[in-house]
């Protein structure tokens, strides 16, 4: 997979046992990751999330879930690390491809199509949503929100309703992000969308928990029904 910019564009899926019946897709985004964040203090024991850490592998597996992890292909400077994210200008075009591959080769239910990422993972989630609103059912925006490089919430690209949003942060989770969750989800709603906001789930901190899994994806399949067409 080659992206606008000319790179390879990576991914991993995860594919339950073969069968003729559409698969609903979950794609996964992590956090900005950085083996530098190792050399500060209150960064030591944050990963960034990765697919391994979250137990959606196991979970999409039982339960005939496709799951999709694209690779963040370019890196800047965050904290003074080389570090890897989402930077939404270049990585859009080589992510969307990714995912129209794999729909278009696999048994993909084009109604069932869910994003979920953590951190600057959830925030690269809006962005891919309001790209192509009527593309994705809903997302999970954990521990950030819809929010631009300058830190502001921002306004849904088209009113809704569209795709669904579940909104959640940790215990003790970082307060500025915290308020980001808040704010965009009484945005989205008051703009017609399919909201929920969950607070203070374990762990404590800022991670990913699999625990949380069964919670989210209830929550996806009923955030991102659609009406029927009226006729």
């Amino acid at each position: 997979m080659t992206d606008s910019l000319g790179n390879s564009r990576e991914y991993r899926l995860f594919l339950p046992d073969k069968d003729k019946s559409p698969l609903p897709l979950l794609v996964y985004f992590h956090g900005v990751v950085s083996p530098g964040f190792k050399t500060i203090p209150g960064l030591r024991e944050y990963t960034g999330s990765p697919i391994e850490e979250t137990g959606w592998i196991p979970f999409c597996r039982a339960r005939r879930i496709a799951l999709l992890v694209p690779e963040a292909r370019y890196e800047y400077t965050f904290l003074k690390q080389t570090s890897k994210g989402w930077l939404t200008e270049k990585e859009m075009d080589g992510v969307e491809k990714i995912i129209d591959a794999v729909v278009a080769e696999y048994p993909i239910d084009k109604g069932r199509i869910f994003l979920a990422g953590i951190s600057a993972g959830a925030v690269f989630s809006h962005f891919l949503a309001n790209h192509r609103p009527a593309f994705y059912s809903a997302i999970v925006s954990h521990s950030q929100a819809y929010v631009s490089e300058r830190n502001e919430v921002l306004a849904p690209a088209v009113p809704g309703p569209q795709f669904g949003i579940v909104f959640c942060y940790n215990i003790g989770d970082y307060e500025q992000l915290i308020g980001f969750c808040v704010k965009s989800e009484e945005i989205y709603r008051r703009a017609g969308y399919r909201t929920v906001l969950l607070p203070d789930l374990p762990p404590q901190g800022h991670a990913w928990s699999g625990e949380n899994n069964a919670r989210f994806w209830k929550l996806l399949q009923r955030l991102g029904r659609r009406e029927a067409p009226k006729t």
